[in-house]
């Protein structure tokens, strides 16, 4: 039964619960010997202490347990706390009483480990015969041990490369069928990194195969140095390897990859410097075989290749296409396949209405025709600055970037600049620009930006903008892919910047008809007052509203609606701005004292103005000069109900015809 153990594992499993079924037993722990660092290591341990016990090594000859593998020899201890050569184990009861039976594993005259019992207590010894027992036991347990690993070590050598210790060819392609399989049934991604030495056989023929195989060896050890547990390195070929990321998509395996690439470049052996390229590619999204998901993993590498080396490069319609240089009937046949995909994307975005969608659908298609490492969309808006309405960034270089940070004035920086002029800026290095402006949040980077404006009647209303890391990344195929892509988003985005402009403009008009409905036909402010804030949340940008009124010097709030943190907010407001005050002003949340900071994240400004006898105060990301004209016309329109409401509150009290008040 022991030898038929398939795992180490389950031969302990088998061993603990065989010796107690032979004898009786408290606690058992079996040890391994490390010939090569000299030292008795703990394998399975069966007791309270089993943590301590596991983490405590010997060396050989160490303790009672190192004495019995070095001497070979076995032991029967009644009294084991008694026995000078016992060595105890640190974290546990220094005078513990117990009984201890030791028997060396032998295979061919060699130790192996060592099988040790234990009993609890004074007088609770292993008898003659039950010591006879164990080390008969014992022997098979060494043979079950030894054949266990050897059959380990062969499954091992089956499927590892000798020279890196990473997974061979055949385990590549088993695992990988099998990672599939597994991303497919629970629809989870799968991503797959292949990348190889950049000129390495130069390497081989100048400095000689050792020093070839020395540097193979250095870069495999960087390629599993941040590895999880679940990722499966490989060796494929010569010096081409592959790293396969279970539950993992396409942009954490890109940032994976540009790690890698930095690792190896920071392997530099004096004056020869060593460097990969990296081909990503993701499962099921790029792929729906093993041999596409191989083939796209392939064409990413030799992307990068193409591009310089020295660089990780991801999947993509462009990368799909592929477009070898010199080759003018490749380079037609790769325009005819991406300007298909353009008009399918413009016949997309004219059935889009919506500014943001519209914005996302953009960054998400472009990706398919130009190879880019971060996108955004900006739209002019009524403040004349360029708002981003959509952003996409695939690598951690990009990940400090916020829309807020993004949002730029018109001539500032090289997206404010593209926006000025009217012109397409192609910017081959980002660094080099003489307008270039920082992103707050983000580093210096080595990139290639593409800036095309948004034309509109002959102005810019917007502004794609595309970056890529390293110089002069975008060709002029890319450029003009960009521009008419532009000029289709352009009449898209205008088309539903007016459609929402005007649904917004009848949605408030409606609010304010509602507003004027109730003055006449009721007394209570407080319905009023409902109906101002229910029309000042339909204020693009806004959150939330509420109505602040002084009641006995004291400010509280008549009605609110939308967002909880309009409350505390008005309230500081109300409180901050006192009596009276002309216009609509607009306050950051960050500057109002006694908020709570909570309260602040989800409304960064208080756009103000009275209301009759109170303060109306609409919270939001940010208010557009259309926005505040609006909240002015509703502040407006609430006052003058506020006030008819007032009297015809009076007017009852004094006892008028009924037919003053609401009709049932």
């Amino acid at each position: 039964m022991l030898l038929g153990s398939a795992s180490l594992d389950e031969l302990f499993e088998r061993v603990t619960s065989e010796l107690r079924r032979l004898v009786g037993y408290d606690a058992v722990t079996i040890y391994g010997v490390d010939d090569v660092r000299g030292l008795v290591e703990p394998l399975h341990s069966v007791d309270m202490w089993a943590d301590e016990i596991m983490s405590s090594p010997l060396k050989i000859g160490e303790g009672l347990t190192g004495w019995a593998i070095e001497h070979c020899t076995a032991e029967n201890l009644p009294a084991a706390h008694n026995d000078p050569r016992i060595q105890v184990v640190p974290g546990t009861p220094p005078d513990e009483r117990e009984a201890l039976v030791v028997v060396p594993l032998v295979v061919r005259g060699r130790p192996i480990g060592a099988l040790n019992a234990y009993r609890l207590g004074q007088y609770m010894a292993f008898s003659d015969d039950e010591f006879d027992l164990i080390r008969r036991f014992a022997d098979l347990v060494a043979l079950a041990l030894d054949n266990t690993r050897i059959r380990h070590a062969l499954e091992q050598e089956a499927q590892t490369d000798f020279l890196t210790g990473l997974g061979n060819h055949r385990l590549f392609h088993e695992r990988l069928r099998r990672e599939m399989d597994r991303s497919e049934r629970y629809g989870r991604p799968l991503s797959l990194i292949v990348f190889d030495l950049d000129d390495f056989k130069f390497l081989n023929d100048l400095h000689g195969h050792l020093e070839g195989d020395l540097v193979l060896r250095r870069v495999a050890a960087a390629a599993t140095e941040r590895l999880r547990a679940s990722d499966i390195a490989c060796r494929i070929g010569g010096e081409e390897f592959a790293i396969m990321l279970p539950e993992t998509g396409k942009r954490a395996a890109r940032a994976a990859a540009d790690r890698l690439c930095a690792r190896v470049r920071e392997l530099r052996d004096g004056a020869r410097a060593m460097t990969v390229s990296c081909g990503v590619a993701s499962f099921p999204n790029d792929a729906p075989n093993v041999t596409e998901f191989l083939a796209a993993a392939d064409a990413a590498l030799y992307a990068a290749k193409e591009r310089g080396k020295d660089r990780a490069a991801t999947y993509t319609a462009a990368v799909r296409a592929g477009r070898p240089a010199g080759d003018s009937d490749a380079v037609q046949v790769e325009s005819l396949k991406q300007f298909q995909l353009l008009g399918g994307l413009a016949a997309k975005l004219n059935r889009l209405n919506d500014v943001t969608r519209i914005g996302e659908t953009i960054v998400a298609d472009l990706a398919g025709m130009v190879d880019y490492d971060n996108a955004r969309v900006y739209v002019l808006d009524g403040d004349g600055a360029l708002e981003p309405i959509a952003f996409r960034g695939s690598i951690d270089e990009y990940s400090g970037e916020t829309l807020e940070g993004l949002r730029v004035a018109v001539g500032e920086g090289i997206t404010g600049m593209a926006a000025l002029r009217g012109k397409t800026l192609n910017v081959p290095d980002a660094n080099a620009c003489p307008f270039a402006a920082d992103i707050p949040g983000t580093d210096e980077l080595e990139e290639s930006i593409l800036a095309v404006p948004l034309m509109y009647d002959r102005r810019a209303t917007g502004v794609v903008v595309l970056a890529k890391l390293g110089l002069s990344q975008f060709s002029a195929l890319a450029v003009r892919q960009v521009e008419l892509l532009a000029a289709h988003a352009a009449v898209a985005l205008e088309n539903a910047r007016l459609l929402a402009e005007e649904r917004r403009a009848a949605a408030t008009a409606e609010s304010l008809l509602d507003i004027a409905t109730a003055a006449s036909r009721e007394a209570s402010p407080q319905v009023v007052a409902r109906r101002v804030v229910t029309a000042a949340c339909r204020v693009e940008g806004a959150s939330g509203a509420a109505l602040v009124v002084d009641r006995g010097g004291r400010q509280r709030v008549l009605a609110a609606c939308g967002d909880a943190s309009v409350r505390p907010v008005a309230l500081a407001v109300a409180h901050a701005r006192g009596p009276g005050g002309d216009g609509v002003a607009v306050v950051s949340t960050a500057e109002l004292a006694a908020v709570p900071v909570a309260e602040t994240a989800a409304a960064r400004e208080a756009a103000h103005t009275s209301v009759h006898d109170g303060t109306l105060v609409v919270v939001g990301e940010r208010f557009s000069r259309t926005a505040c004209d609006w909240i002015a016309a509703i502040a407006g329109q609430g006052t003058l109900a506020l006030q008819n409401a007032a009297l015809l509150r009076r007017l009852r009290d004094e006892g008028y015809p009924s037919s003053l008040r609401r009709s049932s």
